[in-house]
């Protein structure tokens, strides 16, 4: 038998709900976590409890990511709203709140850094509007959303405002209707920037990927993607790839600068959980409820289906790649961690509840840059901290 190389080295109780997002800073000394409770709580490694919490949202947290750049430190989830931080100090930056409004969709960001001077922009993701001195107009539409009291008079009453705006500078024409009018903020459950970190991806319900430029944090398109809601985004190492999961058991490989859709994958039977390229894009692999690994090779924009594999008992919540792409973590509702030899698609360890793991489904897996350690979050009410040997 091979010498274990996971070994639990912490378990924190902070989230005291669901945990269903972590991630690791790219100092590989600070990491995240989040989920039901509505808070981040950020960690470092070697300490006993949270250093710090983050307190903004209003539902679930269903995703987060720190930049590779060390900038930014986002978050989304069940409450619509996309927050964006600064990495180091966790200053807020902005806030996006996108709801739909009939066909359409609109983006309010608001920024909170001093330079910008908490203005707030206004998109329908085809113009972009500055809205000027009227910086409560975030408060009115952040209220309309979350207060079921609003009348439908006061709803329409500040979607008119903003469609006056539009018009004032010549953003609407008869060609182009836009409605704002019974506003809905739906859940966001994946998050991902492109390499350069100038565009922000969001997977969201009803199968719509929204982009949103880094700049300014307007939205620049919202593509309908899915027939269900997105759970997961990848892209490839070179940046020429955008790839999509779904409750609607499909994946979809994009080009990442046009977002034409050059693959839709039928690999699993239920929904798609986790889609992950290996660092050096030669592989490309997806789980899910189906509770099965597919893994694919990829030459160039080209992919083609290499192995499948049963992997778990139930459901596999998130997968990620280490040891330059030759072993796989997975974690899963059978509560179980394993480590793969994904080259031959073999199994090398199982972490359990024997082994000082978690006792009901795990959701989610961020393993630090330097491989060192790796930290899990699960409906066990837990966060646990890993160490993970060569």
């Amino acid at each position: 038998m091979s010498q274990t190389r996971i070994s639990p080295i912490q378990t924190f109780f902070e989230n005291k709900q669901n945990a269903y997002t972590v991630a690791f800073a790219p100092d590989s000394k600070r990491f995240a976590a989040a989920g039901g409770l509505r808070s981040v709580f950020v960690y470092e490694v070697g300490k006993p409890e949270a250093i710090g919490g983050l307190a903004d949202h209003r539902q679930s947290i269903y995703a987060m990511i720190f930049s590779k750049s060390g900038k930014y430190f986002i978050t989304t989830g069940r409450d619509g709203m996309t927050i964006i931080y600064d990495a180091q100090n966790f200053d807020k930056l902005a806030t996006i709140l996108s709801p739909q409004l009939g066909r359409n969709y609109i983006s309010v960001a608001r920024h909170h850094n001093p330079e910008r001077d908490g203005r707030v922009m206004v998109s329908d993701g085809i113009e972009t509007v500055e809205v000027q001195g009227l910086t409560g107009i975030y408060d009115a539409l952040h209220y309309i959303f979350y207060d079921l009291n609003k009348t439908e008079q006061e709803t329409a009453k500040q979607g008119t405002l903003i469609r006056e705006t539009f018009e004032k500078v010549g953003k609407v024409s008869t060609e182009r209707e836009i409605v704002f009018s019974n506003p809905q903020l739906l859940p966001n459950y994946a998050l991902a920037l492109n390499n350069d970190e100038t565009e922000l991806y969001v997977g969201a319900s009803g199968g719509a990927l929204k982009v949103f430029r880094m700049s300014d944090f307007s939205l620049v398109r919202v593509i309908p993607l899915h027939a269900g809601n997105i759970r997961t985004i990848a892209l490839s190492p070179n940046g020429d790839l955008l790839a999509t999961g779904s409750s609607d058991r499909f994946v979809k490989i994009l080009d990442a600068k046009t977002f034409e859709t050059l693959h839709t994958i039928e690999g699993h039977g239920d929904s798609v959980f986790s889609v992950a390229f290996s660092p050096d894009g030669k592989l490309f692999i997806t789980g899910g409820k189906d509770a099965r690994l597919r893994v694919w090779t990829v030459e160039g924009k080209s992919i083609k289906p290499k192995v499948k594999v049963l992997a778990h008992t139930f459901s596999i919540k998130a997968m990620t790649f280490l040891n330059e792409g030759k072993e796989l973590l997975t974690v899963s509702q059978d509560k179980t961690i394993k480590l793969w030899d994904i080259q031959n698609a073999q199994c090398k360890e199982t972490i359990d509840r024997t082994c000082g793991g978690h006792t009901f489904t795990i959701n989610t897996v961020a393993i630090s840059p330097d491989e060192r350690y790796f930290v899990t979050g699960s409906d066990d009410k837990t966060v646990k901290l890993w160490e993970l040997k060569k």
